[in-house]
């Protein structure tokens, strides 16, 4: 959380709430315990986590505001970092790291590679992250009125014929929400990944997927959405950042080279493969099976 676009970040009860339940609700969990807060910015979750009885709290990535905010609050135990957890020691082992390290899909523009490296340095054995799971889900779409739109834009740019660029555009994932409409076949689990145990080389992967379609239409792309969840509070938390109500993690789409007419019960399938290069870029790879139809598309999340 970064300085006043924090107020953004508050005002987003989706992308908030699930943290502050987490922590308030789940008091037995922090008593007396250490706590590692990766992104702590002003330091509401660090506050509440000392609120609710942990013993010390290290917030990391603290911003400006942040030493007078938990001054105002009484707080005592919250010791402020302004940086990165690589770029300091702690000298001790915590009970509990907190951070909101999702991105689209799951890892674009997220703090994933940061929170491994402090889970493997500092976690103590019997500790855990919060959140500590994230699924992705695909379906298809029917999408053509943006996607022509998109594409037809470069016809003629200020009168400039530009009709070349669109065989890169065509390789550019839209993280974009959609509405429930667009949504024509029943949705797949596609990749999970535990923040527990999981490894760099984890965050890579290929699988199969096989999704019905609902009904008579057209399918235009694939949509790819998340959960997340916090398994070790009381009652598990899942948080839902899905096709049709995604404010700030939004799903990403991956357009197909061409429109695909498609019936109900029809089995669209293939496989979805993702290689994680950093945090800021993802190569995909989606393969499209259905009937005689069979293709092949690469895409860049950067």
């Amino acid at each position: 959380m970064d300085n006043l676009n924090d107020e953004e970040i508050f005002n987003d009860r989706d992308r908030i709430e699930p943290f502050v339940k987490a922590i308030t609700r789940n008091k037995h969990l922090f008593k007396d315990k250490i706590v590692l807060d990766l992104n702590a910015g002003m330091g509401l979750l660090s506050v509440l986590a000392s609120q609710s009885g942990a013993k010390q709290v290290y917030a990391m990535k603290a911003n400006c505001y942040a030493a007078e905010i938990v001054k105002q609050n009484n707080i005592q135990n919250v010791i402020l970092k302004k940086e990165n957890i690589k770029d300091v020691d702690l000298n001790c082992k915590v009970d509990i790291i907190i951070s909101a390290w999702m991105g689209n899909m799951l890892f674009y523009g997220g703090c994933i590679q940061e929170v491994i490296y402090a889970r493997d340095k500092y976690l103590n054995k019997n500790g855990f992250i919060m959140p500590d799971k994230g699924q992705l889900y695909l379906q298809s779409i029917e999408d053509s009125q943006y996607r022509n739109q998109k594409m037809n834009f470069w016809n003629s740019v200020y009168g400039v014929n530009m009709k070349w660029m669109k065989q890169w555009v065509a390789r550019e994932p839209l993280i974009e929400s959609i509405k429930d409409d667009q949504l024509n076949s029943d949705e797949q689990l596609i990749y999970e990944v535990d923040l527990q145990t999981c490894k760099l080389e984890d965050l890579s992967f290929s699988n199969q997927y096989q999704v019905k379609i609902k009904r008579q239409d057209y399918a235009t792309g694939v949509i790819v959405w998340m959960k997340y969840s916090f398994t070790y509070t009381h009652l598990p938390i899942h948080v839902v950042m899905g096709p049709t109500k995604s404010p700030f993690w939004k799903p990403v789409i991956l357009y197909f080279k061409e429109e695909l007419a498609v019936n109900k019960g029809d089995k669209l399938q293939g496989s979805l493969a993702v290689k994680f290069e950093s945090e800021e870029l993802l190569q995909i790879k989606l393969s499209v099976h259905m009937q005689q139809y069979n293709y092949v598309s690469y895409f860049k999340l950067n």
